[in-house]
């Protein structure tokens, strides 16, 4: 039962970790900078700017968001099962013993 508790941990952090790296913003922001980085370019090299720069903020879920989405409700319910069982292990218990 140890080992389940430190597996469920290890992989909450997991999924902790790997959201921080490829939350949405994390993602949208590398990429303004990446655009920012060669307009300075550009610029420092004086060259012609031929691209309109425009900033398209895109709010849909990525594929990434929505699998970690589905993984912590699944999460939730098991968590919420595991509650209940003990809960009712626990009044099951507690029944027995005071009657």
């Amino acid at each position: 039962m140890k080992q389940y508790f430190i597996d469920l941990c290890l992989v909450i952090i997991l999924v902790c970790v790997i959201n921080i790296f490829f939350g949405h913003y994390n993602v949208s922001q590398t990429l303004f900078d990446r655009s920012i980085n060669q307009f300075e370019e550009t610029v420092t090299t004086h060259q012609e700017i031929n691209q309109s720069y425009i900033t398209i903020q895109d709010t849909s879920d990525n594929q990434v968001s929505t699998f970690f989405e589905t993984i912590s409700q699944y999460c939730v319910k098991i968590i919420e099962f595991i509650v209940l069982v003990f809960s009712n292990f626990v009044s099951m218990f507690i029944y027995h013993v005071v009657y």
